[in-house]
């Protein structure tokens, strides 16, 4: 395969190779995070909420679709951080998804008990 030269003489490979060496040194500093990846999109377009990202965090992988190697570089350090962060809140976001769905479930149940006594009412 080949690589595929930018605009501004970077080799996508080399870039690459440079962004998961810098990730490597982030692991090693922090001694965690050793399952995660990255890698590099440049001229992929992705938005969230209306947004046009630059980086981002999916599961152990951070993607990084700016152009510029030199902000591709800067962009693996906040996604490595928010990385961090999302294993921190993983739990909390469990308990609150679980409470919706307890929640979601009491309701339904006082829904249809409700819908019963209504119908009730309406063959007498």
């Amino acid at each position: 395969m080949r690589c595929r030269i930018l605009k501004n003489g970077f080799r996508n490979a080399e870039v690459e190779a440079k962004l998961r060496k810098q990730l490597e040194r982030l692991k090693q500093r922090v001694g965690m995070g050793y399952e995660v990846e990255v890698l590099w999109l440049p001229k992929t377009v992705r938005y969230r909420n209306g947004k046009e990202l630059l980086e981002e965090v999916k599961d152990h992988v951070i993607y990084i679709y700016a152009e510029d190697p030199e902000e591709a570089e800067k962009l693996l350090a906040h996604g490595f951080a928010e990385w961090l962060l999302n294993r921190h809140t993983k739990r909390y976001r469990l308990l609150i998804n679980k409470l919706i769905e307890v929640f979601e479930q009491i309701q339904y149940e006082e829904k249809e008990r409700l819908v019963d006594a209504i119908a009730k009412l309406m063959e007498e």
